[in-house]
């Protein structure tokens, strides 16, 4: 009995992961994909690869910056 709940643990959470990473990932009614998926995948990232984790990071804020403000015109 020991052995099945080793088993069902061990195949249960891969298969777990993989069903919550379809069910985010999958296509609305009008073909948009859920992005949800990269902060699941970020969590590896900043793990395994912290260059493409910080890489990131930097994407974001710039995104978020606000666009500089007009030069003013010189005056005559």
């Amino acid at each position: 009995m020991d052995i099945l709940a080793v088993l069902a643990a061990v195949l249960g959470a891969p298969a777990l992961l993989a069903g919550l990473w379809y069910w985010i990932t999958r296509q609305n009614g009008r073909g948009i994909r859920r992005t949800a998926a990269g902060g699941m995948l970020g969590i590896a990232d900043e793990i395994f690869r912290p260059e493409t984790h910080h890489a990131h990071q930097i994407l974001k804020i710039q995104y978020e910056l606000p666009a500089p403000a007009p030069a003013p015109k010189p005056k005559r």
